[in-house]
């Protein structure tokens, strides 16, 4: 027996850890058991205990379990037999004791044992005194010790050092340090010096509280909570009226109750402290539903827990459902039943019997009074209630200044007991609608609802479907009116039903494709009118063949759209579509003119020859006449109009001939007055002349390439010429034309190179950008490269590889003076200088100054002025008379810059040969 009772002892600490650590025992062995044969070794035992559960067995204890569980005697240890005992609840075995007492209970959590130092009895009870005190401040402060230690136990063993506990003691803060000292000793580890076993003091503290909680309540154990609440023999009936009223403040001022409980509860365990579920409470419905202290105390304890928390979760879910079921869409056959109408207005105040006899005596003779005088008393009450959406209560000062103000005198007692009477019982004022209503037979203030539980109770059968007669439909002549509407309307049919199926399963049911259908205008209110009958024969024709009560709504999507293409048709390279007009049909009623009897024919051509010949010889406009009855503008009038207007433009048929118009051009919609004056007034069909037109434009917009003026022959002048700009204005030419070549391969195409050569502004004309194609024309057709160009011109700041050749200087490139340029004929060099003698010889005899008059001229001061400036500043120095026009020329000739595109002339060039030619001192005449 002492064996057996040692094996019990270790079997009880191996439970203790496996459900503190929340493992299953037979998990870990079956690695060890491939056959499942419910056996492993002892050193697969023993080892599986070490490494997964961290018991670590002596050898005496090892031979005690191996004595046990090795059944067999073979050296292998029966695990399966082991693990039951570790899970065992009771012994079934055992039926002479009761269950519950057999139930194995496990030691504290984490394994922790108590101190067995004993202490005095003063001590004990001073310790007693003290955990409960630390109760009521934990309660209401909603302090749970464990967590405070949690952070310092990181092995979780349920144990701290005790500066670690005096460290983190919560308080209360009233606690002496005789009395810390008692806790040490209580709480002590026996096993390790210095350390405090925490959690056999929380588990004290939470003892104790659920002993203080059922010593202090006062309502019985409720387990079951439902929406509504139903009176049950173990509920309290003043708290079911509790849970009544505050579910009718809920309904009637939509309170969101979770919203003034969430803010408590930071981890949304549905679990709150005493005091805010108090407070929560009071802010949210307790002016509404008028809620004493003693009532909400009431709904605490019904909602306390074991620690003396509140479930606020379960509170909040059955006001949140008020008169309604909580997930209703899951029960869609459930039907919720809600208050009548009326039902949760203000009620009424109660009275005496006495108190309520006068009250009627007053109210009669005031009635009598309002009947009698016919006074609207609502209105003047209602000037008085002037709060946000009419509170419907006006104050006893005002009540009694509006009887006073219609006449009605009241005694002041009967006055009082009227303000009780109506008295709101939320606010204490006057429900003013109630005693209108009261007073005034006519007036209704509030009405209620006459409902009968035994007629909502009733079930209701579905009417009985009525036989449908679909004898007189022709599937063939549906469909082509329905493709004819799609085909005129240009609707895409895929889009009035594929919402309805969101699996695309190809399938709906028929209720969503009569919705579908009304979509299309295939309704009353539609362009088509899509009758019963005809609706069951489409379902017929596409009914599911598996699901007989839905639609294959694709099998008519493809019969209808096949009015525009055909399906599959990639796969079907050869087939030709059929043309859309052959899908076209005429408006129901519309006569089959090739049917018609050659007697109808020859009456029809004579009258409207005989018309169209008095129509073209007096000249009548007969299509305004028409247009006059056709309100709708839809090309139709009736037959009585269509002869209303022959007879209004005195056109006279007799009356078989006008039988043969009508059947040619009357329908069910009417009489088709377009057809019918297109053959009364035929005119030629209009041209095409789209094509034309186009033709037009194109030539109208292309553009004419004018003259080009001053146009570089040669390449080396052109690249001069760009160099001497780049040179100017500091222009990277490289920067403009890399952005069209993104992998940076060295050419672009030719268009992007003309691009970006205007980006440049280089002004060049179509000849010369023709000659830089040519010159740096790319191995790859219709392609430049750039970078050989873009390398040439920026060779005027620096040589390409400078790097490779340190001893190379390179040469700085010098742009030339433009007007150095020009070039004269030799007989126009001898005429020039003569004419810069006479001129040089009138400016040094009146040392004459130049620059002033030319600078005026100058506003943008680039040195140059047009020619007609150049010469009205020689006539006004009277230096013009001394030049001819031939010379005049020449000089235009000779001192010629291009600024914009224009010839002017370069002032500067100009007056400094004459000063040099003079011998004047530089810019000092």
């Amino acid at each position: 027996m002492a064996a057996a009772a040692t094996a019990g002892q270790i079997e009880d600490s191996i439970r203790t850890v496996a459900q503190t650590k929340r493992i299953r025992p037979f998990e870990l062995f079956l690695d060890f058991d491939r056959l499942r044969s419910g056996y492993v070794t002892d050193t697969q035992f023993f080892r599986c205990l070490w490494q997964n559960l961290g018991v670590k067995l002596q050898p005496l204890e090892e031979r005690l379990l191996t004595e046990r569980y090795d059944l067999k005697r073979n050296g292998r240890l029966n695990y399966k037999a082991f693990c039951d005992n570790i899970n065992l609840d009771f012994n079934p075995d055992d039926i002479q004791r009761d269950p519950v007492s057999q139930k194995v209970e496990p030691k504290e959590f984490l394994g922790t044992v108590r101190s067995l130092r004993p202490l005095s009895p003063a001590s004990e009870t001073r310790i007693e005194n003290l955990l409960k005190h630390m109760t009521q401040y934990y309660r209401y402060h909603g302090i749970n010790l464990r967590t405070c230690y949690e952070d310092f136990d990181r092995h979780h063993i349920g144990k701290v050092t005790e500066s670690q506990f005096y460290r983190s003691f919560p308080g209360p803060p009233d606690v002496s340090d005789q009395d810390m000292d008692l806790l040490v000793q209580k709480y002590c580890d026996p096993e390790n010096a210095g350390l405090m076993v925490y959690l056999n003091l929380h588990h004290d503290l939470v003892a104790i509280g659920q002993q203080m909680a059922l010593a202090d309540t006062s309502l019985s154990d409720v387990t079951n909570v439902t929406d509504y609440l139903p009176r049950q023999p173990g509920v309290d009936p003043t708290l079911q009226q509790i849970f009544d009223k505050i579910r009718i403040a809920v309904y009637k001022s939509g309170v969101r109750t979770p919203e003034f409980f969430k803010d408590h509860d930071k981890l949304r365990s549905g679990i709150i402290t005493e005091n805010q579920f108090v407070c929560g409470l009071a802010l949210a419905v307790g002016k509404e539903a008028q809620l004493p202290r003693a009532e909400i105390q009431k709904l605490v304890e019904y909602y306390k827990t074991e620690d003396g928390r509140v479930r606020y979760k379960e509170f909040c879910d059955m006001m949140e459902n008020a008169f309604n079921i909580p997930d209703l869409d899951k029960k869609p056959t459930q039907s919720v039943v809600r208050p009548p109408r009326g039902a949760l207005q203000r009620t009424l105040k109660s009275l005496t019997a006495e108190e309520e006899e006068r009250a009627n005596t007053v109210i009669n003779e005031i009635s009598e009074q309002v009947t009698k005088r016919r006074l609207m008393m609502y209105q003047y009450f209602k000037d008085y209630d002037r709060g946000k959406g009419y509170t419907r209560v006006i104050t006893k000062t005002q009540f009694g200044r509006l009887l006073h103000f219609l006449s009605i005198n009241v005694a002041p007692e009967d006055f009082k007991l009227l303000c009780r009477k109506f008295e709101d019982p939320s606010t204490g004022d006057v429900n003013y609608p109630a005693f209108v209503q009261t007073v005034d037979k006519e007036f209704v203030g509030c009405t209620m609802d006459n409902v009968h539980s035994e007629e909502m109770a009733k079930p209701r059968t579905p009417p009985s479907a009525k036989p449908v007669d679909i004898s007189q439909v022709n599937m063939e002549d549906l469909l082509a009116r329905i493709r004819h509407h799609v085909l005129v309307n240009r609707l895409r049919v895929i889009e009035y039903f594929q919402d309805y199926d969101p699996l695309r399963s190809g399938s709906i049911s028929k209720s969503q494709f009569r919705r579908g259908l009304a979509s299309l205008g295939l309704s009353k209110l539609g362009h088509h009118d899509l009758t019963d009958p005809q609706f069951t024969v489409l379902c017929m024709y596409y009914e599911n063949p598996r699901k007989t009560d839905q639609v294959l709504w694709t099998n008519f999507l493809w019969d209808t759209e096949s009015v525009f293409t055909q399906p599959n048709l990639e796969k079907m390279p050869t087939h030709k579509v059929p043309a859309q007009e052959i899908f076209r049909v005429p408006k129901p009623g519309t006569m089959d003119w090739r049917y018609a009897s050659d007697e109808h024919k020859v009456i029809f051509d004579e009258a409207m020859e005989r018309l169209r010949q008095r129509t073209g010889q007096r000249r009548v406009l007969a299509k305004p006449v028409f247009q006059d009855f056709d309100r709708h503008n839809n090309g139709y009038v009736t037959r009585g109009q269509f002869r209303q207007c022959l007879t209004m433009i005195e056109l006279n048929a007799t009356e078989p001939e006008m039988a043969a118009l009508e059947a040619k051009f009357c329908n069910d919609t009417g009489f088709n007055y377009i057809n019918f004056l297109e053959e009364l007034e035929p005119r030629d069909p209009p041209k095409h002349m789209y094509l034309e037109r186009l033709r037009d434009l194109r030539s109208a917009n292309q553009k004419k390439r004018g003259e080009e003026r001053n146009v570089c022959t040669d390449l080396e002048s052109l690249l001069a010429k760009i160099k001497t700009k780049v040179s100017k204005e500091r222009i990277r030419v490289l920067e403009f034309m890399r952005d069209y070549d993104k992998l940076r391969r060295g050419r672009m195409l030719k268009t992007s190179f003309r691009r970006a050569l205007d980006l440049c502004r280089f002004e060049l004309k179509e000849s010369e950008v023709d000659l830089l194609e040519d010159k740096y024309q790319s191995a790859q057709p219709d392609y430049v490269d750039y970078l050989r160009f873009s390398d040439e011109i920026e060779s005027i700041f620096t040589t390409k590889g400078l790097e490779k050749a340190p001893l190379l200087e390179p040469v700085q490139f010098k742009p030339p003076v433009e007007w150095e340029q020009n070039q004269l004929p030799q007989e126009g060099e001898e005429i020039l200088k003569r004419c810069m003698a006479r001129l040089t010889e009138k400016v040094k005899k009146t040392r004459m100054q130049l620059f002033p008059l030319f600078e005026d001229y100058d506003r943008v001061h680039n040195g140059t002025v047009s020619r007609t400036q150049f010469r009205r500043v020689l006539s006004e120095l009277e230096l013009g008379s001394l030049v001819s026009e031939q010379e005049f020329g020449l000089l235009y000739q000779f001192f010629d810059v291009k600024i914009g595109g224009k010839d002017d002339v370069n002032y500067i060039a100009f007056c400094d040969m004459v000063y040099n030619l003079a011998n004047f001192e530089w810019r000092k005449p």
